[in-house]
């Protein structure tokens, strides 16, 4: 990879996606940031310090370590102009692979079929994989890399001003990287919150044994997002456990850009649940009981939430 292309440099789209500023700051781990330039690595550093020259930014380009990349393989790369969601995450195994799709199954399945499919051979033993989406403006982006400085990760885009545009362009890269390589709290140094996302969309508003359910009547699964919706929900569990669900549901007010929805579900002591949507269906599993044998499995209940954006158009509930 020559100088010019670990160049350190970004661009951001202004609100009319015409014009573009240079970014400022110091990169993870060199002491420079970098002005606009055709062809260059984006980088948006965590502290803020004056920028400097394009010059300046390949001369330091020259001295970064060679253990600064991380990722041994780019298993997906793609640049595209729909609405793709902000992601920024750690996969640590199959089961967070098979969730993940999820983030894109409404805005692009294509993408989501494509990342499952790349990501099949993981040896997740010896590896793990760092999904990452960003939006990169009107410049075109034509590769990425990962790196790595202490217990931060960058991103850094080898791209091309394009000048104006109507919509921004936005990328979603994915890199397998050996576990010794990995930070153990990773923090995403180019993102408002550092804190790694969830491996799937979605979050557990509320769970709870029901120790007075044998066999659950009625359907196992049910939208619960308006109040209507809950109240039925609720009325086909026993009455001490739909009580103390409805309580954890009290601190957790729903938000105006989401949606719920319930399950029964069976386990051997788990301690929440998680959400896999689909191309045209959601459905959900416990976890926290991966590792435990029972020889009577219990019955549980759970109420878990997703952004509205995220669910597919007339999507399935599937017990």
């Amino acid at each position: 990879m020559s100088a010019t292309l670990l160049a350190a440099s970004l661009t951001t789209l202004s609100a009319a996606c015409g014009r573009q500023q240079p970014a400022t700051g110091v990169p993870p781990y060199d002491n420079a940031g970098g002005g606009p330039s055709t062809s260059a690595i984006a980088s948006v550093p965590a502290d803020p310090a004056p920028s400097a020259s394009p010059s300046a930014s390949a001369s330091t380009a020259r001295s970064l370590p060679a253990d600064g990349t991380v990722s041994t393989r780019r298993v997906y790369f793609t640049e595209t102009t729909r609405g793709v969601p902000a992601v920024h995450t750690v996969l640590e195994g199959e089961r967070d692979l098979s969730r993940f799709p999820g983030y894109f199954m409404k805005s692009a399945p294509d993408i989501a079929d494509d990342i499952a499919r790349r990501a099949a051979r993981t040896d997740f033993s010896r590896s793990v994989l760092v999904a990452w989406t960003r939006t990169t403006g009107c410049n075109r982006t034509k590769d990425a890399v990962l790196f790595r400085s202490g217990d931060r990760l960058a991103l850094r885009l080898a791209q091309t001003a394009m000048g104006q545009c109507l919509v921004a362009n936005r990328v979603v890269a994915v890199f397998e990287v050996p576990r010794d390589r990995m930070p153990k709290r990773p923090r995403f140094a180019q993102e408002a919150d550092p804190r790694a996302d969830p491996p799937a969309p979605g979050s557990t508003v509320a769970f709870g044994g029901l120790e007075d359910m044998r066999e659950p009547g009625g359907r196992r699964s049910s939208e619960v997002t308006s109040a209507r919706q809950l109240d039925a929900f609720l009325a086909g569990l026993p009455r001490k456990e739909a009580a103390a669900l409805r309580e954890q549901l009290a601190r957790h007010p729903r938000r105006g850009d989401e949606r719920r929805f319930g399950f029964v579900l069976t386990g051997c002591g788990p301690t929440g649940a998680v959400l896999t949507i689909g191309r045209r269906e959601l459905s959900a599993a416990p976890t926290g009981d991966e590792t435990k044998r029972c020889i009577q499995v219990q019955h549980y209940a759970a109420v878990l939430a997703v952004p509205s954006r995220l669910v597919p158009e007339r999507a399935q509930l599937i017990d």
